[in-house]
């Protein structure tokens, strides 16, 4: 089968204010989130293409007011970026079966096509910070972002309102699926992880490497916590109510 390689199959927006309008801009009382401008055409796009649409939502942003209209399959950070392993999960958790394209009109008679391999899809990631950026370069991906930085393939136009209390000064609202397709080498050729200068990284020793940290972190977070919890114990002993400290006492008294 030849793959299309034209089709965006994955557009994953990476980070809640991605999607929606933080909750400090939303300007009316909703039972659900809202979705930034621009983001409810891309979804219809993706509809229409039969493109998967996935979103990776901070670890504080709770998913009880999420749209559940929308075929968007929601999941939760569970690494903070710069970490691409969220990113590497999400992108393999889909199966694509890449569309072809050519035939023979109609008339003619083929074989049926072999069995093959899931393959991973050709994704896209939308996004807010810089170090989301830099792990969806570590996972090989297109990436798109809401904030000035060198990282991205694509930095999104800022929108200016009048009374900057009323909105929100950014947002997906001037792209479409077909600005962020990209035939040719990127989507012929298998993802390609690399760091913030090009240079190519095993994005497993990568994860390893974060997860190293992050762990290495909180076992000092949780000793700290330990060490501050037994001195305010220790604070609070009063050595009169100790036992040995009274017999300390008596045997002291015994001559007398």
């Amino acid at each position: 089968m030849v793959r299309n390689v034209d089709q965006v199959e994955a557009l994953i927006f990476y980070g809640t204010n991605s999607i929606f309008y933080p909750k400090s801009k939303e300007t009316k009382n909703q039972d659900t989130m809202a979705f930034l401008p621009g983001v409810e055409d891309l979804i219809e796009e993706c509809k229409r293409d039969e493109t998967a649409v996935l979103a990776i939502l901070d670890d504080h942003g709770g998913t009880e007011n999420l749209p559940r209209e929308a075929d968007i399959v929601y999941s939760t950070e569970t690494a903070p970026p710069p970490n691409p392993r969220d990113l590497w999960n999400t992108i393999h958790s889909i199966e694509i079966s890449p569309k072809g394209f050519g035939g023979s009109s109609g008339f003619g008679q083929k074989a049926p096509d072999p069995e093959r391999s899931p393959a991973p899809a050709h994704c896209v990631i939308l996004c807010d910070t810089e170090d989301k950026c830099r792990a969806a370069r570590f996972a090989g991906t297109r990436v798109l972002c809401l904030t000035e930085n060198d990282l991205a393939d694509g930095v999104m136009n800022i929108g200016v309102y009048s009374d900057s209390t009323e909105g929100l000064d950014c947002y997906w609202e001037s792209i479409y699926m077909d600005d962020i397709a990209m035939p040719g080498s990127f989507w012929l050729n298998p993802p390609h992880p690399k760091d913030d200068e090009g240079n190519g990284v095993d994005v497993f020793s990568v994860i390893k490497s974060y997860d190293d940290v992050e762990r290495k972190q909180q076992q000092q977070q949780k000793e700290s916590t330990q060490q501050a919890t037994n001195e305010g114990l220790a604070d609070d002993i009063n050595p009169e109510d100790n036992e040995g400290y009274l017999s300390a006492i008596l045997m002291d008294m015994d001559p007398l």
